[in-house]
């Protein structure tokens, strides 16, 4: 995963879980896939522990244990569906003889990839130490994500697991070839890809970027007054090298509209003609939500919401079930938002994604349809200390990137705060923890890609391949 040894364990990751459920019944693979997944989510996600039981411990006040208890929930609850997975696989995987080869290895490509897309979906969905993600920096690779996403990624990555296994099983040579060809393949391109990349075409747009390298402790030890002083300080430093700001998510800890600080804020953009996209907690109809608004001279000129909130920190999911867990519960739970908001700037059309959204691909896609000539995600990462979990995150807007073929800008408050263009490329990057007011340069595009166009496709081809395999094995039984 991101951050962590190489990207090469992906191509043969899966190998040993295709050995442990080899000659199985359906039930036991279900247990060992469930078990497998388990130990998968616990060493990819193990930055989430340290968080649970120090930072989000301290700021709630519960014990270090309440915190190691919702780590194991999480890892069981995200284990499961590789048991899933166990399961249909080891289902077909037994009945193999009686189709041809290339469509069972399709086939099983597609149920794993189908319980990748479950895994996302849904309140409790998350889609962090997708295959994909691993090849963040592989520049040539992720080329593919403009035509397929990341779960097509994701099916080719598992069909290389998958060959590998069966020249193990079966000492199949040809299998080895064509893995051999598909991985030396994928880092070669990747290599040369960056010296075919075309220079950078029309106008270009300077936005500038604060990262006030102020945790979220900090700040809910800090008073309106006192955070309008970062805040002051970064359009002041900018001011005379862009007229629009990025701020981080949850700049402010609670609403600021009718406030001193609001009016102090847009008399100061006013003054130097300046924009600004600040996070902070809006208050509509007695509902919070966690939102990122537009200010300028003459006040607020749009606000967006977040869609998809974090389960159990910003909302308790099936409160019937996961109530018990009402604790992990950060300053409030916030009500998801409804509009999709395209913030428009000196004619440039432009979206703002928070924290976490950024994991999930068919918002970006949802965005770039609705007309933004380029992305950005707010974040608060403050909550990590493991350099892993920030890197993470960030190659979830490397994706982004590359999907949509949009330039896309990550602010966040402690780090990582970067840049990374249409083809994936990290173009630059402030250093973490520290306090930085800098600008960035990119260039606005009306791109739709073949991504943006028909989605994940891949899904349906999955339904159909799983589909025509059941359709044989019926007729020869």
């Amino acid at each position: 995963m991101p951050g962590m040894v190489s990207s090469i364990f992906v191509w043969f990751g899966l190998v040993p879980l295709f050995f442990a459920l080899k000659n199985t019944s359906v039930w036991r693979s279900l247990f060992f896939g469930w078990y497998f997944g388990i130990i998968y989510i616990a060493i990819s996600m193990y930055w989430l522990l340290p968080t649970l039981i120090k930072n989000i411990a301290l700021f709630n006040g519960f014990p270090e244990f309440l915190g190691v208890l919702a780590f194991v929930m999480l890892i069981i609850i995200e284990g499961f569906f590789f048991g899933i997975f166990g399961f249909f696989y080891t289902f077909f995987e037994n009945r193999n003889e009686r189709v041809p080869s290339i469509l069972h290895v399709l086939s099983v490509a597609g149920i794993y990839t189908l319980v990748e897309f479950l895994r996302g979906y849904g309140a409790l969905g998350f889609t962090g130490s997708r295959l994909s993600d691993a090849l963040y920096r592989q520049i040539g690779t992720i080329q593919l994500t403009s035509f397929i996403g990341t779960l097509g990624l994701t099916f080719l990555i598992f069909i290389v697991n998958y060959l590998i296994y069966s020249f193990f099983m079966e000492r199949k040579f040809k299998s080895l070839t064509v893995v051999a060809s598909i991985v030396a393949g994928s880092y070669i391109f990747s290599f040369i890809f960056p010296y075919f990349i075309s220079p950078n075409s029309g106008k270009a747009l300077t936005i500038g970027a604060v990262q006030p390298n102020v945790t979220v402790s900090q700040r809910y030890l800090m008073n309106q007054n006192e955070i309008f002083k970062d805040v002051e300080w970064g359009i002041k430093d900018l001011n005379g090298k862009t007229h629009i700001i990025f701020f981080p998510e949850g700049t402010f800890e609670s609403e600021i509209s009718n406030t001193n600080v609001y009016f102090n804020l847009v008399d100061l953009l006013k003054k130097d003609d300046m924009r600004a996209i600040i996070g902070y907690p809006s208050v509509k109809d007695g509902k919070i939500y966690n939102s990122a608004g537009f200010f300028d001279g003459n006040g607020i000129e749009g606000i967006y919401s977040k869609h998809i909130l974090v389960p159990f920190t910003e909302t308790l999911p099936y409160p019937q079930i996961f109530g018990a867990f009402g604790f992990l519960k950060l300053a409030q739970f916030f009500t998801p938002g409804k509009n999709f908001t395209i913030f428009s700037f000196e004619g440039t059309k432009f979206s703002t994604q928070i924290c976490f959204e950024s994991y999930f691909g068919w918002l970006s896609r949802k965005f770039t349809d609705d007309g933004a000539q380029f992305l950005v995600v707010i974040t608060d990462d403050s909550w990590f200390d493991q350099r892993t979990a920030l890197v993470q995150h960030f190659a979830q807007s490397v994706m982004r990137a590359v999907e949509n073929r949009k330039w896309m800008v990550q602010v966040a408050d402690t780090g990582i705060t970067g840049i990374i263009n249409p083809y994936g490329e990290i173009v630059d990057e402030f250093p973490v923890h520290q306090r930085i007011a800098s600008t960035f340069d990119l260039y606005p595009n009306d791109t739709i890609t073949f991504y943006d166009r028909f989605g994940d496709l891949v899904l349906w081809i999955s339904i159909g391949l799983i589909a025509f395999e059941s359709v044989i094995l019926i007729f020869k039984k």
